[in-house]
Parts: structure tokens; C-alpha cells; sequence
């Protein structure tokens, strides 16, 4: 094989392309060819099981992107950004499966859908089904085409689907010698037509991160190569397609990227050819995003270059600066770097996970190019951070450009950034059918603890007639993940993929994860009609949740969601079940668009806290879906006046926590007016409660965090039951006042053990208690709000968990213990040990402990404490305290009751009635006992008249009465609480 190393780069002048400007242009740096090395059709007898083992692949390449500190716009939100979910509804899809399970950090899942098959790929494997998701080749190496793949398994697989000459193509590099190893079917039958296989060697520089397209005269691939030098070293491979269909002797020639701006880690893109119509020859885009926070870049803009080559005379061959699309050409500001450019960015759910790798500046695979009867067009996307002058959240940025002639200037027909709420979207891949309508695939996750999400798939779209810039289509699930990434390199990257037999249905293949096996799933799914006549309505417009009046304009959004446009149909509405009222929907509506229709008749929603049910529907004869005629839509008349506590958020469990410990609430505006100067309070178990006033303003639908300004003591070891509201004057709803929060001054909390291998406790259950998919997080976890009910009547309990550590055969491996803190100083003691070094047998497995309490043992609220670990490492796990190298500690509590007490002896032995004096005759009426039925209040006065009666629930801990007795005559009362035949009396004076 002969190589022809150019040591200085041809430059051949600066020209004027498309705006006017100079724009620098260069020949190839590299030239070399290949031999076809033929492999025949895959065996079973040929098949290589895939590595099982973990492993981290290519890790040596992913440098840091650095950039300039407080450089580049915007300063705050993304102007492009779309913040609510789009309201179309589509089907779920058609079906989703399991693509690869594996331990392979990270998975690189990539696919693509042929006439007959789906070939999925991973690092560094690969398998095939059939197009209903069922596998017809079991997961094989890479290594299995062979040809030039044998032995070869260094991984970044791309796999895609050449529709134009029927051909899957599977690509790898390789690093004996550096070059990229490209199979290429010889027919569209992967499993029998066999393979020309080729080695194309890269002048002794591993091109990482490789990303292949199809384009009329060639096999493009880009990589992340000569980071400093990109510029002038080789960056862009062009691979002789024409040759390769052959199995014939093919050549390589790469290129650089003149006048390109990087930082560290980069991967730009080729448009990638999909559809009836073949790319012309020549003009071959080439595209990356340009950050302003970067060195160097003063404008956020996305750069194009076109290379054209010759392949009989190669020397001649070009690349050439084309096109910078910044703000005059339609891309909004962008930010499009995190952390400094580190690659640990994004917060999983559960304490001490690792940060997740956003895949920061990355034209995001593939960048999907199809040609129309009017117009060219092409999609891509990358990650960028919605508002950096808040916590980082990433969203997807996404572009549509078009060109109207071959050849011809490229420009922004649409952009948008997808964040439509606080979940981070990230790992995206784009694609456009043959109707010019968009899918977007990517993966969601939430550290919030109210509502975690761990990675998981989903995608959204948008149909070609929508409103520009937005995704439409309601947000829908392929997978949800089960746990958090056990690493932060995720990915590299998702494939979404066209079908090739319809060029209408669309193949997301991604990562999320179970335990410690990294999983790759394909969701399958069409946005296109599947109708010619389909009408429904999409949604309620107006109004909204608010203060509404006798007289409100009904709007709703009506949807064609076929392939003919409809004129004069009918519209109709009916409220709560009654009369309806039809009108006439008289304009032309197009296929898959939208639009409002008003009705005349006006509705009367003027009763306060009153929600309104509507029944929508569309009457278009010859309708050929029903399901998506009618809608279901409620209204709320808001009260003027409702606010609550939504959660405590400080203080959390811990050591040693003090006597001066912030208690922190969000308070949330539920009602239909701004509200101010709002009373809230906190109460530590049935202490005297703090009362103080929250001076802000809280908008209708407004959230805030309050930090009291007096502090709580919970210095003394034990639980707390933590209570906080709000008490606004004529509050409609007190069933949205208050919060309630447990959380634990604790003797020791055993952070730092080691549960990244599954070991520990992944499942819990004890009575109605059941907790699933517990994140290793950092070896200890508090669910002390998780109280478990034990009747000691019953003497035995039954304890179920779960471990995902390996194959247990060693007996001793995985043990498990467990301690109830009876006697409540946060310690736990041998005595207080109820399990002992259990043996959990096999992994991924219920296994149920018994143990006993005492008829006597107290009754009430207590600790109770877990451990699982590897005993054959070091840490004592019978000693709660001591961290394990291998294992988890969690918390929870237990309520301990007894069935079988008398009422009377309950009340009478174990209560004790308490009445505490606070400002302004306020009264607070206290029996702390754990009997749990309604009791009864009453208070008289010293002549025998009856003040008051009323109902008393057992508020966890007790039962606890506010009264008032600010009407009251001074004098001495009396109050009685119990049942109507047993209770307790106590005497108080009003003064």
C-alpha cells in the first residue's frame, strides 16, 4: 500500500463562499488506500461471546474543554428555549426491547433499522434482530465479522444503514496499527450476504470519538483528533464509497478544519444522506458549533465547511470554510459548556453518585440531511445550559437548516431549546422522515429527591406544518431507568435512526441502568399519520386555573391529525356531565396542523373552589380514529386565599446536630391572589410551635423558601418530628397548610462504604413498608420518614431484602443485620441487635429474615437500622457505627402498637393529659400516647356547662389540640380527652 504524507498542508488561497467574507481553504494532509478482506455470511460456529468483564473504553482522549471565565452570551436564559412540554398526543411505541446488557463503561449504543433487519451495536459488540424486536443473532464480539475485525474489539462502533446502495456499514477504530477497521455488507442481509472488510490506516494518530455519514461520492467520518492542531492536522476522513460497494482496493484521504476553534475534546459532524434520493457529488457539509465562552470565538455560531473531492486525482481534492450562521443568520446565543469543560456535570438521584458526563461540545450523532422536492434540509443538535446564572441545567439544542438549491447557501429555518421543565435532557439524536417531520430522542434525570429520575429514554417531535422553533408532540417514554449511572462517563452517544423500509418510523437506541449493568434499549415509534381523516382536540386554552366569572370565552386547540385538510365540522363542550353545546368549526384546517376555536356560547364558572369538567369532542364524519376525538379537561375557580407548606427542607438527619439548628420551608400560593405578610409557623414534635411572618410577596402559583429566624434545638441523640405551615387569615383549603418531616440527631452515621459492585441492600420490606431500587449513593442512606407498623401482640415480623452483589457463592460473602433502637438515644446497641449476620445467598433475589420483639418492648416511634456487606473485607458490620469496605447502612423507623391493649388501660396507664398556656388565651391541649382511634375533646366550665366538643386525630406522635379560649371568661376550666367511656381531666385558668 502506498502513502503519501504531506508534511506541510496545501493551501490554495482564500475565496469568497456565499457571504462575502474570505474563507481559508486546504488539501488533504493524508492520502492512503485499503484491500477488501471478504467475510462470509455469520455462523453460529463463527460467533465470539462479547467481553463480560468491566471495562472502561477509550479513556484516554477525553480531555477538558477549557474556556474563558465569565466569556460568552447569554448571561441568563436561552432565548430559544422552549419551557412547557408539547400537547400533541401520539401513540406510545410500537414497541420497545432490550438491545445489550453489559458491563462496558461506557456502551456507545448505536443501530439502524434495514429493510428486514435491525443491526445494534455496543462496545465492542454486536447483534441482530428482526424488525418486531425479536433477536435472530445472539451478541457476538466485533471481532466475529472478521476479515480485518478479527481479533479487533477496541470499540466506538457506528453502525448505519446506506439506503441508497441496500449496504448496513459497521465502522471501529483500531490501534494495531491506528486506523479504522469499516465492514460493509454485500447485500442488505447482514446474517447471509457476507462482508468486504477494511483496514484504513489514520498516519499513526488514534481517531477517536469516529462518527461515519453517507454523502453522494463518499463515506465521511469525523473525529476527535489533533485537538491543538485541528486546524492543520487530519480531523475529516473521506472513504471511497463507490469502491468499497465494489470490494474493490478503495482509498482514505483526511482533512483539517481551517479557521475551526476548539478546546479540548470536540466533535463536529457530516450531513449524513438518508431517503429515495442519493446527496449529489461534491459540496460535502461539514459543521460544528463555535461557543463564545471559548477562546478566540466572539460569536455563538454554527461553522460549515464543504470538501469536495477527487478521486482520480486526489492532490486537487478541497476542504473549504463555507458558512458561519451566528446571530444575523438566525442562532440565537448559546451556552454550550459545563463545569469549565470538565466531564463530571450532571447530579444523579441519591447522595455521593457521581456526576454524569453531559457530552459537551458535540454535533450529537447523526446530523440526518434529506433531500425534497422543493428544498434540502438537515437536523442536528447538541447540549447546551438553559441558564447559566442559575444551577446548571441542560437542555437540547436543535436546528433545521435548509438549502434551496444543490450547492447552495445553507440557512436556519428553525431552532429551539428543549427544557420544557427542571429535568435535565441531554444525549440527544435527531432525526427527519420522509414527510419532513422531526423525532427527538434523549435521556432525562432528576437528583431531585421529591421526584428522582434516574437516566431514562424518551422523545418528543414535531410535524412539518407546526409553529416553528417548538417540539409539539407530548414527551413519551421508552425506558425508565432503574438506577443511577454507577460512573460518569455515559454514552458516548445515542443513535437514532430512519427506518429504511417506510422512511417513516424512527429507532431510538440508548443507555440507562439496573444496578451495576449498563443497558441499551431501542424504542420504536412513528409520528407521521397513520390516517387520511383524523380530527381530535388537543387541548383547553383558555381559561385557565384562576378566579373565573359568569361569562368566560371557551378556547380550545383542534388538531388535524391526518392527511386531508377539513373545513365546516362540528365543535362541542359540555360541563360537569350536562347540555351540549355545539358549534362550527368553518375554516379550512391543513393535514397535521393547527389551530384555536372560540366558541360563542360563554360558560358561567363563577363558583369558588369549584372544578369544572369539560367533555371537548370533534363530529368529522367518516373520522377514521375515534380515540383522539374527544378531551377530558378540568378548570379550577381558585379561592382568592390559599397557601401551604410544601416541604421542610432543612434541617436533614445527621451527627451531632445542635441546639441551634435552621429550620427552612418553601411555601407555595395555591389561590388566585398574590399573597403577603403570611403567617407560618414550625412545631419540633409537640413543642410550643415557632410562629413568624414570611414578609415577601408570593405570586398566584408562586413557590419560596423561608428560613425561620428562630433556630430549633435538637442537640439530644433521637428522632424528631418536625410539623410546618401556614396559618393565612381565611386560607380555603387547610388541607394544603402543613408538612411534616422526620429526621434524626444520630450516635453515627457510617458514610463512605463501597457499594458500586451491587453489594448491600438494593430492596427493603417490612410490613407496609417497601422500598425499591435503592441507589448505592455513598454506602448510607436515610429513610427514617419510612415507618414500618409492628403490633408487638404479634411477637414475629418477617423482613425481606435484596442484594445485587455478583453470584454469592461464597457463603459468607453478603450477610445481614438489623437493630431497633428501643430505648431511643439515637445509639444502637448488641442488646437492641434483633438480626445477626444473616446470609443473603444469591443476588438479585428476595430473602426473608424473621425476628421478635418483646410483649413489653416500648410502644411508639423508634429507629431501626440495616446492614448488608462482603464480611471478608474489612468493617465490622455487627458494628453499627464502623464503615464497611463493601456494604450499605440505611434507616427507617418503626411505629410499635399493640392490638391486643384494653382502651381503658391504654388510656388511663399510658397517657398523661397536658395542657400548655401560650399568648392571647391560646391553649394547647396535649395527650402523647399511640393509640390511634378518633378521641374526643371537651372543655367545661367550673359551673358544668359544656364550652366545646369536638374530634381529636392522633397526629403520629400524639393527639394535640389547639384551643381558644380568647373569648372565654377568666376563670378555671376543665378538659377532658378520650373515649365517650374513658379518658383524662385536666384543670386550666384563662386569666
Amino acid at each position: 500500500m502506498k502513502k503519501i504524507l504531506f508534511l506541510l498542508i496545501l493551501i490554495f488561497g482564500f475565496h469568497s463562499i456565499f457571504l462575502g467574507q474570505d474563507r481559508e481553504t486546504a488539501g488533504p494532509v493524508y492520502i492512503d488506500s485499503a484491500k477488501a478482506v471478504t467475510s462470509s455470511a455469520m455462523s453460529k460456529r463463527k460467533l465470539i461471546p462479547p467481553a463480560k468483564e468491566f471495562k472502561i473504553y477509550n479513556p484516554r482522549n477525553r480531555g477538558i474543554n477549557k474556556i474563558v471565565p465569565g466569556k460568552g452570551l447569554p448571561k441568563t436564559r436561552d432565548e430559544a428555549l422552549q419551557q412547557k412540554m408539547g400537547e400533541i398526543p401520539v401513540k406510545a411505541p410500537n414497541f420497545t426491547f432490550e438491545a445489550a446488557s453489559t458491563q462496558a463503561t461506557p456502551t456507545d449504543p448505536t443501530g439502524a433499522a434495514g429493510p428486514n433487519h435491525y443491526v445494534n451495536g455496543w462496545n465492542s459488540a454486536f447483534s441482530i434482530f428482526d424488525k418486531s424486536g425479536n433477536r435472530i443473532m445472539e451478541p457476538a464480539s466485533l471481532a466475529s465479522i472478521g476479515g480485518e475485525f478479527t481479533n479487533e474489539t477496541l470499540g466506538d462502533p457506528i453502525i448505519l444503514y446506506d439506503e441508497f446502495a441496500d449496504r448496513f456499514i459497521i465502522s471501529q477504530f483500531s490501534d494495531t496499527p491506528e486506523s479504522f477497521l469499516i465492514a460493509v455488507s454485500q447485500g442488505p442481509d447482514p446474517m447471509n450476504d457476507g462482508w468486504y472488510t477494511y483496514r484504513f490506516t489514520t498516519n499513526g494518530v488514534l481517531p477517536d470519538y469516529p462518527k461515519i455519514s453517507v454523502w453522494g461520492d463518499g463515506y465521511y467520518i469525523t473525529t476527535n483528533k489533533n485537538t491543538r492542531t485541528a486546524a492543520t492536522s487530519q480531523v475529516v476522513y473521506a472513504l471511497e464509497r463507490d469502491q468499497m460497494l465494489a470490494g474493490e482496493t478503495a482509498q482514505i484521504m483526511s482533512f483539517p478544519l481551517p479557521g475551526i476553534r476548539t478546546n479540548g475534546f470536540y466533535s463536529p459532524a457530516g450531513f449524513s444522506g438518508i431517503g429515495n434520493e442519493i446527496p449529489p457529488r461534491g459540496n460535502s457539509p461539514i459543521v460544528f458549533l463555535q461557543d463564545d465562552s471559548w477562546a478566540g470565538v466572539n460569536e455563538d455560531h454554527l461553522k460549515l465547511w464543504l470538501i469536495n473531492v477527487d478521486w482520480n486525482n486526489p492532490l486537487a481534492s478541497t476542504i473549504s470554510e463555507s458558512q458561519e450562521l451566528g446571530a444575523a443568520e438566525g442562532v440565537s446565543p448559546f451556552i454550550a459548556t459545563f463545569d469549565g469543560g470538565s466531564f463530571s456535570n450532571l447530579s444523579q438521584p441519591g447522595e455521593d453518585t457521581p456526576e454524569m458526563d453531559v457530552l459537551q461540545a458535540t454535533m450529537m450523532y447523526m446530523t440526518t440531511y434529506r433531500r425534497f422536492q422543493n428544498y434540502n434540509a438537515v437536523v442536528m443538535n447538541f447540549v447546551v445550559d438553559v441558564d447559566p446564572s442559575a444551577a446548571e441545567h441542560a437542555g437540547i439544542r436543535w436546528y433545521e437548516l435548509r438549502q434551496q438549491t444543490d450547492g447552495g447557501p445553507w440557512s436556519v429555518y428553525q431552532e429551539g431549546t428543549y427544557a420544557p421543565d427542571n429535568s435535565d435532557r441531554f444525549s440527544g439524536s435527531i432525526g427527519l422522515d420522509a414527510e419532513g417531520n422531526i423525532a427527538l430522542g434523549y435521556t432525562v434525570l432528576n437528583d431531585n429527591p421529591q421526584n428522582p429520575v434516574f437516566p431514562s429514554l424518551r422523545y418528543t417531535g414535531r410535524y412539518l406544518n407546526d409553529e416553528p422553533g417548538i417540539m409539539t408532540i407530548e414527551e413519551q417514554n421508552i425506558i425508565e431507568g432503574e438506577s443511577p449511572n454507577p460512573n460518569s462517563r455515559y454514552g458516548d452517544y445515542a443513535h437514532l435512526s430512519v427506518d429504511a423500509a417506510d422512511g417513516l418510523t424512527f429507532w431510538h437506541n440508548g443507555e440507562y441502568f439496573v444496578g451495576q449493568e449498563r443497558k441499551n434499549h431501542v424504542g420504536v415509534f412513528k409520528i407521521a399519520p397513520d390516517f387520511d381523516n383524523d380530527l381530535g382536540v388537543v387541548s383547553l386554552v383558555s381559561p385557565q386555573d384562576a378566579s373565573l366569572g359568569t361569562n368566560e370565552e371557551i378556547t380550545v386547540k383542534i388538531r388535524n391529525y391526518g392527511r386531508n385538510g377539513h373545513a365546516n365540522f362540528d365543535v362541542s363542550y359540555s360541563i360537569n356531565g350536562g347540555p351540549e353545546v355545539t358549534e362550527t368549526f368553518e375554516e379550512s384546517l391543513a393535514a397535521t396542523s393547527s389551530a384555536e376555536f372560540t366558541f360563542s356560547e360563554t360558560a358561567d364558572l363563577s363558583e369558588v373552589g369549584e372544578t369544572y369538567d369539560f367533555l371537548f369532542s370533534t363530529n368529522l364524519e367518516g373520522d377514521e380514529n375515534i380515540e383522539n376525538d374527544t378531551l377530558i379537561a378540568s378548570v379550577r375557580h381558585l379561592p382568592p386565599n390559599d397557601v401551604g407548606v410544601t416541604s421542610i427542607d432543612a434541617p436533614q438527619t445527621g451527627e451531632s446536630l445542635g441546639n441551634s439548628e435552621e429550620i427552612t420551608v418553601s411555601i407555595e400560593n395555591f389561590g388566585g391572589e398574590p399573597q403577603e405578610d403570611i403567617p407560618v409557623f414550625y412545631q419540633v414534635g409537640n413543642n410550643t410551635p415557632v410562629r413568624e411572618v414570611f414578609n415577601g410577596t408570593l405570586e398566584v402559583g408562586g413557590l419560596e423558601v423561608y428560613t425561620f429566624n428562630q433556630t430549633a434545638d435538637i442537640s439530644p441523640s433521637g428522632s424528631y418530628r418536625i410539623t410546618a405551615g401556614t396559618r393565612l387569615e381565611n386560607d380555603f383549603d387547610a388541607s394544603n397548610d402543613t408538612s411534616v418531616r422526620s429526621v434524626a440527631n444520630l450516635d453515627c452515621i457510617p458514610e463512605g462504604s463501597d457499594c458500586s459492585f451491587g453489594d448491600g441492600i438494593s430492596f427493603f420490606e417490612l410490613e407496609d413498608v417497601l422500598n425499591e431500587r435503592i441507589p448505592c449513593g455513598n454506602g448510607y442512606a436515610d429513610f427514617i420518614g419510612l415507618s414500618a407498623t409492628l403490633d408487638r401482640s404479634q411477637g414475629e415480623f418477617t423482613v425481606s431484602v435484596q442484594s445485587l452483589f455478583g453470584d454469592l457463592t461464597d457463603a459468607n460473602a453478603e450477610q445481614f443485620s438489623l437493630w431497633i433502637d428501643f430505648n431511643d438515644d439515637a445509639v444502637f446497641g448488641d442488646e437492641e441487635r434483633l438480626i445477626t449476620s444473616e446470609v443473603i445467598p444469591t443476588s438479585g433475589e428476595w430473602h426473608s429474615y424473621n425476628f421478635s420483639i418483646s410483649e413489653d418492648a416500648p410502644l411508639g416511634q423508634h429507629l431501626l437500622r440495616i446492614r448488608a456487606g462482603d464480611v471478608d473485607f474489612d468493617g465490622d458490620l455487627n458494628n453499627p457505627c464502623e464503615v464497611m469496605a463493601y456494604g450499605t447502612t440505611h434507616d427507617y423507623s418503626v411505629n410499635i402498637t399493640d392490638s391486643a391493649l384494653d382502651i381503658e388501660d391504654f388510656i388511663l396507664n399510658e397517657a398523661e393529659l397536658v395542657v400548655v398556656s401560650e399568648e392571647n388565651k391560646q391553649f394547647r391541649v396535649i395527650m402523647e400516647t399511640d393509640y390511634e382511634e378518633t378521641l374526643r375533646i371537651t372543655v367545661h366550665n367550673i359551673l358544668g356547662q359544656k364550652m366545646l366538643e369536638n374530634q381529636v386525630e392522633n397526629n403520629g406522635t400524639g393527639y394535640v389540640y389547639e384551643l381558644d379560649m380568647s373569648y372565654a371568661a377568666r376563670g378555671v376550666y376543665l378538659v377532658r380527652m378520650g373515649t365517650r367511656e374513658v379518658g383524662k381531666v385536666k384543670r386550666f385558668i384563662v386569666e
